[in-house]
């Protein structure tokens, strides 16, 4: 074979090669797209993997999309309630919301509620003075003894006396199970007194006074007032 035998093909496949640079913006309008899914499906599943939401948060930052790294901040903490940015730990915050990214004080309710394992009063009212303020996290709790029940009752009212405004997570799981065994007539005084204390807490007078009904029903006595703890 002559070199005038030897063709070149430049028309097959990988014969020229990529522009680096198309390479890249194709690569970063792909991963656009899946950052969008993914922020789609973290905020309407209301999804709490911080490992997602990191990755989200690494992806706006670098690409120094401030105003959805501020959006995704917000979202993270209305179903966290703590912050995405604190938590990644980065030297970096954006400046208009640079008052959201500060971590409240942490309570962590163990599994069982007794009165040794609440935190005092007024180790969270000085909690709920700082610039964070504090977050009590009901995440583990499934039970509680009747003198943890009572201490509980007894935090939400000074909560209400001193108007002191913790963030609550995932009490809801918790005050449900109190609300069926107060329906079912197998609840103590104790939780009673928390349901009431809850209702007043969350400023909730409607769901009181029906509660209260039950509760003179119960009891066959007076329903408590919406002004007076029992």
């Amino acid at each position: 074979m002559t070199a005038n035998d030897l063709l070149l093909d430049f028309t097959s496949p990988g014969a020229i090669p990529p522009d680096p640079t198309e390479v890249i913006r194709q690569m970063i309008n792909e991963t656009q797209t899946t950052m969008q899914k993914l922020e789609v499906l973290l905020t309407t599943e209301r999804i709490g993997d911080m490992a997602a939401w990191r990755l989200l948060a690494m992806f706006y930052l670098a690409t120094d999309r401030i105003s959805d790294l501020a959006k995704i901040e917000n979202q993270y903490q209305e179903i966290s309630g703590i912050s995405l940015l604190q938590n990644m730990k980065l030297g970096y915050f954006p400046e208009p919301n640079r008052e959201n990214v500060s971590s409240p004080v942490i309570f962590e309710l163990p599994g069982k509620i007794t009165a040794d394992t609440l935190p005092d009063n007024a180790t969270i009212q000085d909690a709920c003075r700082s610039p964070s303020g504090a977050l009590l996290d009901f995440t583990r709790v499934h039970q509680a003894d009747n003198n943890g029940l009572k201490k509980l009752a007894e935090l939400f009212s000074y909560f209400l006396r001193k108007n002191i405004k913790p963030k609550i997570r995932q009490i809801s799981h918790f005050i449900a199970s109190l609300q069926s065994e107060a329906e079912k007539g197998v609840g103590t005084r104790p939780v009673w007194e928390v349901l009431f204390a809850w209702e007043r807490f969350r400023n909730d007078r409607e769901a009181f006074e029906e509660r209260a009904i039950r509760f003179a029903i119960r009891y066959e006595i007076s329903p408590p007032s919406w002004e007076n703890e029992i």
